[in-house]
């Protein structure tokens, strides 16, 4: 145990010897916390000052209530066009979307709610899906607005009803049972429009028709949801493989510069110079995540949800690492074919893994392939252990995939070294 360590500590000298691993080792995985954490601190608020072109064809007094309903809103930025500079604006991509008001949208619910002929059309860029999706969102919202005024106006009310009365005399395919039906509900409506008064009438409608409670998925106890708790899993997994491909070459460099062969000539052997490396590199690893801990809770206020279950988490993810370490340094014979075979499967990992995008942005089809990527199950078990509150049943999964990874892939590198060395 004693060689295992003396191996370790020369490892780590050599490695803190070089300032380039000293940064992407330590000093790019905080950058890319800070950096990410920055970027999505609003993200749970949606886009914001999204550009959009507004094409009013309609001129009624609804649209004009319509679109001073999107102008109220923070995420919107609204601009005044004619149809072809609108639809000129989207296809240049300098603004995200253009929203036609057609003709007879303000006519009434049946022109509001035809889905036969839309009375609203939105052109939008196909390279902003997302901001697609969320803008009919808010076209939706602006229209549940603007017509909560229509349903505190008994003039407008009875004037729907008045319409929808005259639907029901003129149709012919409709018995007379069915009419009597609806024209006794027609009068239900008259009469209570008649009897109440425009307070009572109000009192239903106090600004928003739709209302939503929230609930908090965290249930944490050491203080609320912030976005370092979600991207710190993220910035661990970097500092991590940056870890994991620097030693990786370095093994490949003590082997072609003879330094592994002048190290076997001492009384160790090749499992105590493979135990010093995976020792070092785990000893390195724990380091880096023991400072992104102390910087996320002193400058970022990170809380943790179980401390305990976080050192669980973090063992086994550095053991995965550690592991597939051992097996990178074997896929090459020199520093740059090992370099890029690491950085390589690092990168295919990370992005399946979601350690660059969150999962729910890849293809449905891509998203199954994200099982074989240890950067998933290291991020889920990191994310259990911080905000998740998951239980330890919970957490066997992710960890217990990471350990097999890891001593799979530690088993296969060696089992290669030794054949290579041979």
């Amino acid at each position: 145990m004693k060689k295992v360590f003396f191996l370790a500590a020369k490892d780590i000298r050599v490695l803190m010897s070089d300032r380039g691993n000293i940064f992407w080792v330590l000093g790019f995985p905080l950058i890319f916390a800070f950096f990410f954490g920055a970027i999505y601190s609003d993200a749970g608020d949606g886009p914001s000052g999204m550009k959009i072109a507004v094409v009013d064809e309609d001129n009624s007094s609804f649209s004009t209530s319509y679109i001073s309903k999107l102008e109220e809103s923070d995420a919107l930025t609204v601009i005044h066009l004619e149809r072809d500079q609108a639809l000129e604006q989207v296809r240049k991509s300098k603004i995200a979307a253009a929203v036609i008001i057609k003709k007879g949208m303000g006519d009434g619910f049946e022109a509001i709610f035809n889905r036969d002929e839309p009375k609203i059309e939105i052109a939008a860029d196909p390279s902003r899906k997302m901001e697609s999706g969320y803008l009919q969102g808010l076209l939706a919202k602006a229209q549940f607005e603007a017509l909560s005024g229509n349903f505190t106006d008994k003039n407008w009310m009875q004037d729907q009803v008045s319409q929808w009365r005259e639907e029901i005399e003129e149709a012919n395919d409709i018995d007379t049972k069915d009419a009597n039906l609806y024209l006794d509900l027609f009068d239900s409506y008259d009469n209570f429009f008649n009897d109440i008064n425009d307070q009572d009438l109000k009192m239903g409608f106090d600004g928003d028709i739709l209302n939503f409670s929230q609930t908090n998925l965290s249930r944490e106890s050491d203080g609320p949801l912030t976005p370092f708790q979600i991207t710190f899993p993220q910035a661990i997994l970097w500092g991590i493989l940056g870890c994991a491909a620097t030693f990786a070459i370095s093994i490949v460099k003590e082997r072609t510069s003879g330094t592994f062969q002048r190290l076997l000539i001492g009384p160790i052997g090749k499992a105590h110079i493979l135990a010093g490396k995976g020792a070092a590199c785990f000893i390195t690893c724990s380091f880096i995540m023991c400072i992104q801990y102390i910087g996320a809770k002193l400058f970022f206020k990170m809380p943790v949800g179980n401390l305990s279950f976080f050192v669980l988490a973090y063992f086994c993810t550095i053991f995965c690492f550690v592991g597939l370490m051992m097996l990178i340094s074997t896929l090459g014979r020199t520093e740059q074919s090992a370099g890029g075979a690491g950085w390589a499967i690092i990168m295919i990992m990370a992005m399946l893994g979601g350690g660059m995008m969150p999962l729910y942005f890849m293809p449905v089809w891509l998203r199954p392939f994200s099982n074989f990527s240890p950067v998933k199950w290291g991020i889920y078990a990191l994310e259990g252990a911080i905000w998740r509150n998951f239980s330890l049943i919970e957490m066997s999964t992710p960890c217990l995939i990471l350990l097999a990874i890891g001593l799979a892939s530690f088993l296969l590198g060696v089992y290669n070294l030794h054949r290579q060395e041979d």
